[in-house]
């Protein structure tokens, strides 16, 4: 059965809480401070945006999983959480979102290549996401025991996605920063990932990380329209993983796409809505 927004916030209310009690006990703000956009990030924080914005203020306390800021430019708002590591983090921020005026959402973080073509920095824009995460599993009405959606692919909102495609394209025109299509797989684990990684390579996928399954997952439970993009931070099999073969120049062009590039495509694509 298909699980619904109503499903899950009627299990609150069974237990006392209500949409608002939700969002200032997950964000630790009210749910009018979340703007109708949102940018979701497990682990970039707001100064990334510090040269493309007017202002940048606090909406909340900065706890164990995050801050919540607001970015402010020619008069437009859009709200920027970081959420924390891992697809639980992310999976109780957006589907939190479902409780504020919140309707478009962009996930940005880094991916791992699996593909020899796709260079340090480049920018990844998944098609969809496999599911190696166990956090999905509890998104379903009946027994969470038997929800195994482990293989399934789950996917961003065509509208936003291929708008965030198309500003990414015309972005990194006469630069050195490819743009890719991403078959992306969501993993729980990055130690224990690679012992697995022949495994995933045969489900067709070009990339790995951990969150983006599960945020696409409950995206569209929360009614919202979501898309992601990626700048790759590592690729292992052109010998630069996460833990060793990395130069300092794959480190700069890396920090240099955080800073000054995909914010820039998220910003145009959100201001386009």
């Amino acid at each position: 059965m298909q699980i619904t927004y109503n499903f899950l916030l009627a299990a609150h209310q069974k237990y006392g809480s209500d949409e608002r009690k939700i969002c200032k006990a997950s964000l630790k703000c009210e749910p009018e401070q979340i703007q109708e956009n949102v940018i979701i990030a497990p682990t970039w924080e707001a100064d990334v945006f510090l040269s493309h914005v007017d202002s940048i203020s606090n909406v909340a306390p900065k706890t164990c999983r995050g801050t919540i800021n607001e970015l402010c430019l020619n008069d437009k708002k859009v709200t920027f959480i970081t959420t924390g590591i891992g697809a639980c983090n992310v999976l109780d921020a957006t589907l939190t979102l479902g409780c504020t005026p919140c309707k478009n959402v962009i996930f940005m973080g880094s991916v791992g290549a699996l593909d020899k073509n796709m260079k340090i920095g480049d920018i990844v824009i998944p098609e969809y996401c496999i599911c190696g995460v166990g956090a999905n599993r509890y998104l379903t009405s009946n027994p969470f025991t038997n929800n195994d959606t482990f293989g399934e692919k789950f996917y961003p909102n065509e509208d936003l996605s291929n708008q965030v495609l198309s500003i990414a394209r015309d972005t990194v025109k006469n630069t050195d920063v490819n743009v890719h299509i991403g078959k992306t797989f969501s993993v729980d684990t990055v130690f224990a990932e690679y012992v697995h990684l022949d495994e995933i390579l045969n489900t067709g996928c070009n990339s790995i990380e951990m969150e983006t399954s599960t945020f696409f997952h409950a995206a569209s439970i929360a009614n919202l329209k979501a898309a992601a993009i990626f700048s790759v931070s590592d690729n292992t099999f052109a010998n630069k993983s996460l833990y060793s073969g990395r130069t300092e120049h794959d480190k700069l062009k890396k920090d240099k796409v955080n800073s000054e590039i995909v914010p820039n495509i998220v910003l145009k694509a959100l201001n386009t809505i």
